[in-house]
């Protein structure tokens, strides 16, 4: 597996073409849609009804919760292990920091989740990483961030008993661990006769494998630091939306955990438009009765809490662009061989 730089750049194919074409008419079509259903004045009136205050609190959160994901970059990664110490700025690596916050903006900003591709490149520019160990680094936060999405969903989520959200999260760790062990024995049954018909989900299937078995991938501080990430991020845009919409903050919560799950969605339109501002009425909508007059304005809150990530996304990433470089004198080599048996 070579690094990235020494991949062949190749013109987009057609059928890929059409994918993107697709995805930008799905996301401007649903998010006509979603404001075709929205009265416009209460929308702009709604926009300037947060406080100074609110905006700062909702601003903050975000840059905090950019912080976090970049001390668990260097964790995951294992970077003081493996490079030499790069300046830091607020504590923080400037190249894990750099890498973090340029590919969040790439994500938010290319359609089809097209911006998650970025992080290799990033990785093995930034941080000097084979493409092979940046895919898994990647495969794994994202699993990481699926796990712990679900698992505030069912501890948090506003009128769930508490038998239930027991049960719910006893489920999700049976599901992780099931998923896990099928995992191995799909491996362990593939044949060398059946991997060349079966190349690419073998493929697949090693670096998910590779990255179960990275033990700096289950430090308790990766997982920590997860969780206060996405708890951040939430609480900061729930803020947002119950201010603007004038719904209770645990209902806001609820829209604000819709628009994150939005994004596991296969098709995205550009920036996430249409289906980030659907997954928050969902959210909303779950917890409201039907008829409420407060559905009215979720829409419009939606789209202002979009902005408003987007552009503090697109502001990091210029800080990002201007902080200093600094390389490590080693480079992580190589693929992530199992450390045991599988």
């Amino acid at each position: 597996m070579t690094d990235f730089q020494e991949a062949p750049i190749t013109p987009a194919k057609p059928r890929s073409r059409m994918k993107l074409a697709l995805a930008w008419a799905f996301g401007m079509a649903l998010l006509g849609w979603l404001l075709s259903n929205t009265p416009i004045a209460p929308v702009i009136e709604a926009i300037h009804r947060p406080s100074i205050t609110i905006w700062l609190l909702t601003l903050c959160g975000l840059l905090l919760s950019y912080g976090l994901r970049g001390a668990r970059l260097q964790v995951v990664l294992g970077l003081d292990t493996h490079h030499a110490p790069p300046q830091r700025w607020l504590g923080l690596r400037t190249d894990a920091l750099r890498v973090i916050l340029l590919h969040n903006a790439a994500v938010n900003l290319l359609p089809m989740r097209a911006g998650e591709l970025s992080f290799p490149w990033l990785a093995a520019r930034e941080l000097r990483l084979p493409m092979s160990r940046a895919l898994v680094c990647l495969m794994w936060m994202r699993l990481q961030d699926v796990a712990v999405l679900a698992g505030l969903g069912l501890a948090l989520w506003p009128g769930l008993t508490l038998v239930a959200r027991i049960a719910g999260l006893l489920g999700l760790v049976l599901c992780w661990h099931g998923a896990w062990w099928l995992l191995k024995r799909l491996l362990n049954l593939a044949s060398p006769g059946d991997q060349a018909a079966t190349a690419g989900w073998h493929n697949l299937a090693l670096k998910l494998k590779a990255a179960m078995l990275e033990p700096s991938h289950h430090r308790p501080a990766a997982w920590g630091l997860t969780l206060a990430n996405w708890m951040l991020k939430l609480a900061a845009g729930a803020t947002l939306l119950s201010a603007i919409s004038q719904i209770s903050w645990p209902v806001a919560w609820g829209g604000a955990l819709g628009g994150e799950l939005a994004a596991i969605f296969p098709i995205q339109g550009p920036a996430g438009f249409g289906t980030y501002e659907a997954g928050v009425w969902a959210g909303v909508a779950a917890l409201l009765e039907r008829e409420s007059p407060l559905l009215a304005h979720v829409v419009g809150a939606a789209l202002a809490l979009h902005v408003c990530f987007l552009i503090c996304a697109v502001c990091a990433a210029c800080v990002a662009a201007l902080l200093p470089r600094s390389f490590g004198k080693t480079k992580i080599q190589g693929d992530l061989p199992p450390r045991h048996p599988g």
